[in-house]
């Protein structure tokens, strides 16, 4: 496994450019986001503004997921000059339309399919929370309803100001509702690890990518499992750094450039995972 997270470093970094259409996405989606706040005060234009999002995100993950597997798949080639292999990575870029013709719907049907996926999966974890930690009594009810009325709570400090009026019971209290969702939502990302790559390598059918995703997961649980662990432990760790990151503008800069690479090296580090498991072996068993 250690050989897995090297190579999918070496990946990353001879294909930085693929975090160019990363970071372009990311602050669109963040202008828009931005604009449609102030603009949207209606529900037709709420629902043009969902589409509009939900067709941004099929385009860039059609065309980005893509985009990391033919660099996986290019890494797998011997360059004698470095010209040529700094060549063969700016031709990633041409790929990026070829992806999005092909898996476009399929994006699309991930969105629609992960939308449900958190409509059925909301009232299931509140009915295990309210079952598992309860609910606030009557006084801390009332109490917590006056903080939030409060006119005299600074506008500005935001969640810091509402955490220092929180009695010590209600800290614990919502501090155990954000560790169960935590907890879930951990789960559940984990059970999706491998839906993304099974689109792109096997079936645009998002539906039919979910189920064998799931069944390659279960099938190699150990290996996959500790995977997901190491980068959860790495991810938590990078976003606690992160969060004492906002006192200093450059090292806020920095931060937001790990985070980047980050995402990049999960990603890569998941297709890899998926290339050399499932598809190395599935051939060769294939072949025999």
């Amino acid at each position: 496994m250690k050989e897995l997270f090297k190579d999918a470093a070496k990946i990353t970094n001879y294909n930085l450019i693929l975090t160019i259409p990363l970071i372009v996405f990311v602050k669109i989606l963040d202008l828009y986001s931005l604009y449609s706040k102030y603009t949207v005060d209606s529900a037709p234009k709420f629902i043009l503004a969902s589409i509009t999002i939900l067709f941004m995100f099929g385009i860039f993950c059609a065309g980005w997921f893509y985009m990391v597997e033919r660099a996986v798949n290019l890494s797998k080639k011997v360059f004698v000059l470095d010209e040529d292999r700094a060549k063969a990575t700016l031709n990633l870029f041409k790929t990026i339309p070829e992806g999005i013709g092909k898996f476009f719907l399929s994006f699309v049907g991930v969105y629609v399919i992960f939308f449900f996926i958190q409509v059925i999966a909301t009232p299931l974890v509140y009915l295990l929370g309210a079952k598992i930690i309860g609910s606030l009594d009557d006084a801390s009810m009332i109490s917590l309803q006056q903080t939030v009325m409060d006119p005299n709570m600074p506008a500005n400090l935001g969640m810091a100001s509402f955490i220092d009026k929180l009695t010590p019971e209600q800290i614990i209290f919502f501090g155990k509702w954000s560790l169960l969702f935590m907890v879930v939502t951990s789960i559940v990302m984990y059970m999706l690890m491998l839906w993304i790559p099974e689109i792109i390598y096997k079936t645009p059918n998002p539906l039919v990518a979910l189920w064998r995703s799931l069944i390659h997961l279960f099938k190699d649980f150990f290996t996959s499992s500790r995977i997901y662990i190491s980068l959860w432990l790495m991810g938590f760790a990078l976003l606690f750094i992160n969060t004492f990151a906002f006192i200093n503008p450059i090292a806020y800069i920095i931060m937001s450039i790990v985070l980047f690479y980050f995402s990049v090296y999960l990603v890569v580090l998941i297709f890899l995972y998926y290339d050399r498991k499932f598809m190395i072996t599935e051939t060769t068993d294939a072949e025999k």
